[in-house]
């Protein structure tokens, strides 16, 4: 089946006054966000590139390997073919930012696209390679604000200023997590009317919950693909889209795997067995920690992983056995309180596998342990 890569060949021709913008081009401008355009791209909003400008001004080959994207290859292609179309080729790029803090634990980046109309599309990056990317990920379930989330309102708030225009805001992945979180907690929302979440983690119960996200939700238009995991993560009390993708497991993650057909994306009734094991897996997993624990581990697991001496994962593989050795003797340096929280936590992922998987056993289970309990001399 055909892909974002596939759509600019059938559609790259046409401008949006001939066919308006859609859900397809608003993903294609997620992704274009994960690549590096570091001195291509003004940090400023007053000065501007357009995209065809600042694909030729890209060199492929500086970027180190290190730093390349998941979709590194691909984004490639897609780049080039942006900068040639006529659809894309003439949107102007600002407000280019790019920051990771291993410290602080933020991954963030994010970049205005203005559309001819006037229109301006603030795409916010997701994960990329670097563990403190991932880091943040995870501190999602305990933290009521990342980092990145805080630098994400800040940058919508800079947009909203600038402008008195009309905003669109979205991102893949932590983006997508990103731009409905800015669009929710800026101070005057009505001013953001779209909102694309493309298979971006959910929230913490009493944020998604909140008057305020009850609010902007109509103009949350959230897709997920049919085995997602990371857009399953956490509460989002968004009706989602399910999108078809041609990759399995994780791989449907990937904005590339997503199917295309014409000016949409070809759509599911519902998850597949996968998505729904993945859905209730998860939900009881996180559901049997406390946000302490939460914090906890997280902090157990990446201070084992810094252990390699490395800030990506991909410098971890580069050096497998050289990290494997540091990691290992870094689990054994764990505290016995902590060791005991990752040996917890694994059983409780077993667990909740084993649920998931046969329900019928779990519900036999917890029927067996009321009994118990309300005939204790039984």
């Amino acid at each position: 089946m055909a892909n974002i890569i596939d759509y600019l060949d059938w559609r790259g021709d046409l401008s949006f006054a001939a066919s308006p913008f859609c859900t397809v081009d608003a993903l294609i401008l997620a992704q274009l966000g994960y690549i590096l355009l570091d001195g291509i791209v003004p940090g400023q909003l007053d000065r501007s590139v357009t995209l065809a400008e600042a694909a030729d001004a890209y060199e492929p080959e500086l970027v180190d390997q290190s730093q390349r994207s998941f979709c590194y290859e691909q984004d490639q292609v897609l780049l080039q073919k942006l900068g040639q179309s006529e659809r894309f080729g003439e949107i102007r790029l600002s407000g280019y930012v790019s920051r990771t803090g291993p410290t602080e634990g933020v991954q963030f980046a994010a970049m205005t696209c203005t559309l001819p109309d006037g229109i301006r599309y603030v795409t916010f990056r997701g994960t990329d390679g670097s563990i403190a990317g991932w880091k943040e990920d995870f501190s999602f379930s305990y933290l009521s604000e990342t980092p990145g989330q805080k630098y994400a309102l800040e940058y919508l708030r800079k947009c909203v200023g600038f402008s008195d225009g009309e905003i669109w805001t979205g991102g893949h992945s932590k983006g997508g997590n990103f731009a409905v979180y800015a669009a929710v907690c800026i101070d005057n929302p009505d001013r953001i009317t779209r909102i694309y979440n493309f298979d971006g983690p959910g929230f913490r119960d009493e944020f998604a919950e909140s008057e305020r996200y009850k609010a902007v939700q109509p103009k949350i238009i959230s897709l997920i693909p049919q085995s997602s995991l990371v857009g399953q993560l956490l509460t989002s009390n968004t009706v989602h889209r399910i999108v078809t993708s041609k990759a399995v497991a994780v791989g449907q993650h990937l904005a590339y795997a997503w199917e295309v057909m014409g000016n949409d994306f070809v759509y599911a009734d519902e998850l597949s067995r996968l998505g729904v094991f993945i859905n209730q897996t998860m939900t009881g997993w996180l559901a049997g920690l406390d946000d302490k624990s939460r914090e906890l581990l997280t902090e157990a697991i990446f201070e084992v992983i810094s252990a390699s001496d490395s800030e990506t994962f991909y410098q971890i593989n580069q050096h497998k056995l050289k990290a494997a050795g540091k990691i290992i003797k870094a689990i054994r340096k764990l505290d016995p309180e902590r060791q005991a929280l990752i040996k917890h936590a694994i059983a409780l992922l077993a667990r909740q596998s084993k649920e998931a998987l046969f329900p019928e056993k779990a519900e036999k289970t917890v029927r067996k342990q009321k009994t118990d309990e309300h005939n204790p001399e039984s």
